[in-house]
């Protein structure tokens, strides 16, 4: 079954399934003074391409809720700059960000952003730009929204492909030529990168960061917060199978959940059998639910604050390997529930190519979190 099925269904699952009760709040953390949500859109309005697509009626549900809800809405730099220096931040702090520089999103998505002075990100890949891609936008147009100062450019390496799996001479070839590019174009420097299709690996967030860059983004979901690793960021999907109002708030709700000691910390896996272990901070002794690809983990065992997760079972998919673990988080001032949440995404080298997509259908989560 397609991913997105499967996490559809279980978002239906979960949403008659309530929380168990407990008989003490959930605990703060510091972390959780300094976080905030990453949003990522891609296509707006392509609705034959629902895995990758917003409508545009959801997107517009969006920006209302943005105008009228009580968030606190931060370019990219601010909200990174916030952490850096350990800065505290308002409740429900989120950054927008739109990843491949659709025509679809600059020329309907861009333009309800700048009209509401709503600040945002835009990720592109300058290859499609060079050859006039009719999918995407074009360089005047990026220049354009640029100029209105609510508009954060960052790169994707110049060609969007699977730059995990490239030699690393083609990887640096890649990742240099988009912020020559970038440098031509804008007389300035790129400062944030965007994996294609999620994947990273720990030689990719080197290459960022002796390359120049302050900061790179994946597609696992989670939270943003002060100690984070800056070279692998998440974020929450935005597409139409789950861009719904309510899972917008939900994410925007989001609490961190910090680790530490991570096995493996390679996303990049070899050919040995998956498995993952973790420790919770001392202060998280709320049950923990974890899910690989969609499906509950029986096989997960917690020892204290060791989590080990070792599915007994082969997956349905080995090439993308997607983990998602939730606890219940501390209630908002307006008594709304909250969800602690941590997101990986593993990966082997790609069965088959996959072409220029800039959104995959295994990126979608569940409208309600996993219990």
């Amino acid at each position: 079954m397609p991913y997105s099925r499967i996490m559809l269904a279980l978002s239906i699952i979960l949403s008659l399934c309530p929380w168990p009760t407990h008989g003490v709040a959930a605990p703060f953390l510091e972390e959780d003074k300094s976080k905030f949500v990453i949003l990522s859109y891609s296509r707006v309005g392509e609705d034959y391409l629902p895995d990758q697509n917003l409508t545009r009626q959801q997107f517009d549900e969006h920006v209302e809720e943005i105008k009228k809800g009580d968030y606190n809405v931060l370019p990219l730099p601010d909200a990174l700059q916030a952490i850096e220096t350990g800065q505290n931040l308002p409740d429900s702090t989120i950054v927008l960000t739109f990843d491949g520089a659709y025509k679809s999103a600059t020329e309907y998505a861009f333009p309800k952003l700048q009209e509401a002075e709503i600040p945002f990100t835009v990720f592109y890949s300058s290859d499609t730009l060079d050859r006039e891609d009719p999918e995407y936008t074009d360089w005047a147009t990026l220049k354009k929204h640029a100029r209105s100062g609510n508009v954060t450019l960052a790169t994707l390496p110049a060609i969007y492909d699977h730059i995990a799996y490239k030699d690393r001479t083609e990887a640096l070839k890649s990742i240099n030529r988009a912020r020559q590019r970038h440098r031509e174009e804008f007389k300035s420097e790129a400062d944030y990168l965007a994996y294609p299709y999620g994947e990273y690996s720990l030689e990719l967030q080197q290459l960022a960061k002796t390359q120049g860059y302050k900061a790179a983004v994946g597609m696992h979901s989670g939270v943003a917060y002060a100690g984070i690793d800056l070279f692998a960021l998440p974020r929450f999907a935005m597409t139409e199978r789950f861009g719904s109002i309510d899972r917008f708030r939900m994410a925007a709700r989001a609490m961190p959940l910090p680790i530490d000691g991570l096995v493996p910390t390679e996303m990049k896996l070899g050919t040995d059998p998956f498995k993952v272990g973790f420790t919770l901070s001392e202060n998280l002794k709320d049950p923990i639910s974890c899910f690989v690809d969609g499906e509950q983990q029986q096989d997960s065992e917690r020892l204290g604050q060791r989590i080990e997760i070792r599915p007994e079972e082969p997956l349905a998919d080995e090439t993308r390997i997607r983990l998602n673990c939730t606890m219940q988080g501390p209630k908002t001032e307006d008594d709304e529930e909250t969800w602690r949440w941590l997101g990986l995404l593993y990966h082997r080298p790609p069965q088959k190519e996959m072409g220029e997509m800039i959104n995959t259908p295994q990126q979608g989560e569940p409208l309600q979190p996993q219990e």
